[in-house]
């Protein structure tokens, strides 16, 4: 079991719509795989999966109201999540101290536990962060992204984290960009996917559907493809072969080529 914290050290980088998408692929893998929004205060991951409001949320577990059990739903694809709720009325009352022993809950019937962070290290964000055994990064190749980034780095190796590699998102081909050579030497971590700028990603976006069930061809869904084989340890063609098209493909030019 896994439990990886999705962090970036800003925001705007697409960090809840990695977590969102590697969540629903990952799924599709065969994996059972929870997300948890633990961005308490901007609550962001629920509306991404077209959930606005939820009955029983994460802020209902940090103040001590309930178990994080009852907070898992069914998402698509066979994802389940826990949502944070939109009010901020209750955030005084938070102990997220708690958000740690949720995760740990959470981890024990699942084999991956995602947690949507928040973006810097504030409270909030190092509570995430330390709620997890593992970090993925997520950066656009832009030197404040990067160097806010390795912040986070530096405070999740304190805090006895293993860097699981960085996502470098949103790349654009411009000579201008942080190269992925340029990033792994700064940080002596791979990394493990790049995701090209990809405008389906914001019109799936507007539509609070995923991106990689709404657009599944799309370059940025073959992106999470790619990052879900990786941490769930199976190679890439395997993985896209389990759904039985390309399987097809290939099956019926062996039959022509045995023809002739």
């Amino acid at each position: 079991m896994k439990t990886i914290a999705v962090a970036s050290g800003k925001g705007g980088v697409g960090k809840t719509s990695i977590t969102v998408n590697l969540g629903i692929s990952l799924a599709k893998l065969g994996r059972k795989v929870v997300v948890v929004d633990g961005d308490v205060i901007m609550a962001n991951l629920g509306i991404l999966l077209g959930v606005e409001r939820s009955p029983i949320s994460i802020h209902n577990v940090l103040v001590g109201e309930t178990d994080v059990k009852d907070a898992v739903y069914d998402g698509p694809s066979g994802l389940k999540y826990v949502p944070a709720a939109l009010g901020m009325e209750r955030l005084k009352k938070i102990d997220y101290q708690r958000l740690k022993q949720a995760v740990e809950d959470l981890a024990a019937g699942y084999d991956f536990v995602l947690v949507d962070c928040p973006s810097g290290l504030g409270t909030d964000a190092e509570s995430a962060l330390k709620s997890c055994r593992e970090v993925l990064l997520v950066m656009t190749p832009e030197p404040a992204s990067v160097a806010d980034s390795l912040k986070v780095k530096v405070a999740s190796e304190r805090a006895n984290l293993t860097v699981t590699g960085m996502v470098l998102n949103m790349q654009t081909g411009d000579k201008a960009e942080i190269r992925r050579s340029e990033v792994e030497a700064v940080f002596g971590e791979k990394v493990l996917v790049e995701v090209p700028l990809d405008l389906n990603v914001r019109r799936a976006g507007a539509l609070q559907e995923p991106a990689v069930l709404k657009f599944p061809n799309s370059p940025f869904s073959k992106a999470m493809a790619v990052l879900a084989a990786k941490l769930a340890g199976e190679n890439y063609v395997q993985a896209s072969v389990k759904k039985g098209v390309l399987q097809s493909i290939i099956d019926a030019l062996r039959k022509m080529l045995r023809l002739k």
